[in-house]
């Protein structure tokens, strides 16, 4: 067998081993003792006092009550996930709640010792820098007493199985091949790191790290911060605003391509030339997005998180009643998509027909046809640029679709700035005409 058939071949194993690997869930152990000498939270409150009162705030400080009001706090198979350092072999633990060495590891030092550093580190004494080094080498404060793990690996220690499958569901998601998508793509920059790294996201403003640097994805801190309480679910920005930070074309204009434009298409913005639709504005991302359903083994039904962001058409069903089941709300979707994929398709024809005809064209013209064939292009791309076949705000995807095809009739007519429909005419026109319709009821009273 040649070199390169072997290298192939330890190529492909290694890659179905990985495979394998990220397909099996990771076990639930909880919090387990990593031997060392825990100091508690009350060890920790004493130089991080900000964090220790972002996590008084937090469900992890109460993780154990949880257990006590629902009267599974003997329960075995909940606890080790309720608190710190749990020792599977003689079912003990360090410490109730999900305390910062849960995440962190053990501190290994007390709050006495902390105490004498902060004094050593912060006094006015004569020590000198030998004496200082000497002191904090015998305390013993090398120790790795600050791990930072931000792996979905992590926090899936407890966030999965039947009750709460956060990891499972994140593991199917795009979210999690995010690394491994930005990495394939020529393309790809630094730039590209503030919504694929979490490892960018969560770094300080001048330790941002390079695309050469970074390992991991979009995993759960990308959009939690589990030290501040701030948005519901520990959030970090409302989630009104989470999803759309990253899911955005950020201000592109022609003749720049359009990417990840759901942002844009939920507001009805960005277009050239185009009417504004709004469309369901008190709707967030993840209310479509995130569909939820609670645990019940009496049922037998699993929890659901609704972290592989998939739409799950059983969410239709919260808010618009007039749905029977969900096949039929999907059947619904399914044919508004439909239609606006027609007019796309249709247009698209148009629109390559203007591309080559603004070729044959010379002279100072050019200018004029090639800037009306790129926002006729730049229109047409926020269909696929949204993912989501026009259903984000259907009535501005048909205007998008229908503000291109007027601007390539246009170029085919030999008359590329010939006026497109007037933004906002439609409604303006729909405006006086019930206002003249009051007015004339109003006069006809007034007889």
């Amino acid at each position: 067998m040649s070199r390169n058939k072997e290298k192939i071949l330890i190529i492909a194993g290694l890659s179905l081993m990985l495979a394998i690997l990220f397909a099996i869930p990771v076990s639930a152990i909880g919090s387990e003792d990593d031997g060392g000498n825990y100091i508690g939270p009350d060890g920790c409150k004493f130089c991080h006092l900000v964090n220790y009162d972002e996590w008084m705030m937090t469900n992890h400080s109460r993780a154990f009550q949880v257990l006590v009001d629902n009267r599974q706090d003997k329960n075995e198979s909940c606890i080790p996930c309720h608190v710190t350092g749990y020792n599977n072999k003689t079912k003990t633990y360090k410490y109730k709640d999900i305390t910062c060495e849960a995440c962190h590891g053990s501190g290994d030092i007390s709050a006495n010792i902390a105490e004498q550093v902060i004094g050593i580190v912060y006094s006015d004494s004569n020590k000198s820098q030998e004496e200082i080094q000497r002191l904090l080498t015998k305390l013993n404060l090398t120790k790795k007493s600050m791990v930072i793990n931000l792996t979905a690996e992590m926090c899936g220690r407890c966030h999965q199985g039947d009750h709460h499958p956060t990891y499972e569901e994140w593991n199917k998601s795009l979210h999690a091949q995010s690394m491994v998508t930005v990495k394939s793509q020529k393309t790809a920059s630094d730039s590209c790191l503030k919504c694929q790294s979490v490892e960018w996201i969560t770094a300080g403003e001048h330790s941002k790290p390079t695309l050469k640097e970074v390992t991991l994805g979009l995993t759960c801190e990308a959009c939690h911060n589990v030290h501040n309480h701030t948005n519901a679910y520990l959030l970090r920005k409302p989630k009104n605003v989470l999803c759309e930070s990253c899911h955005t074309m950020s201000g592109a204009k022609p003749p720049a391509a359009v990417h990840h434009a759901s942002s844009e298409m939920r507001r009805s913005i960005g277009g050239i030339d185009t009417d504004t639709y709004i469309y369901q504005p008190n709707a967030a991302c993840a209310d479509c997005h995130r569909y939820t359903q609670e645990y019940n083994a009496s049922l037998n039904q699993t929890g659901i998180t609704g972290h592989e962001f998939k739409l799950n058409f059983n969410v239709c069903m919260k808010c618009h009643e007039g749905f029977p089941n969900a096949d039929e709300a999907e059947k619904f979707v399914r044919n508004q998509q439909q239609k606006v994929m027609d007019h796309y398709n249709e247009t698209m024809i148009k629109v390559n027909d203007a591309a080559n005809y603004t070729k044959t064209i010379n002279g100072p013209e050019r200018a004029t046809y090639d800037r009306v064939l790129n926002e006729s292009i730049f229109n047409m791309q926020f269909i696929p640029g949204d993912y989501s076949k026009g259903e984000h705000n259907p009535k501005y995807a048909e205007e998008l679709i229908h503000k291109a095809e007027i601007k390539a009739d246009n170029i085919l007519r030999g008359k590329p700035e010939a006026p497109a429909d007037i933004p906002g005419f439609d409604f303006m026109a729909g405006l006086m005409t019930l206002l003249l319709a009051v007015l004339a009821v109003a006069l006809k009273n007034r007889k």
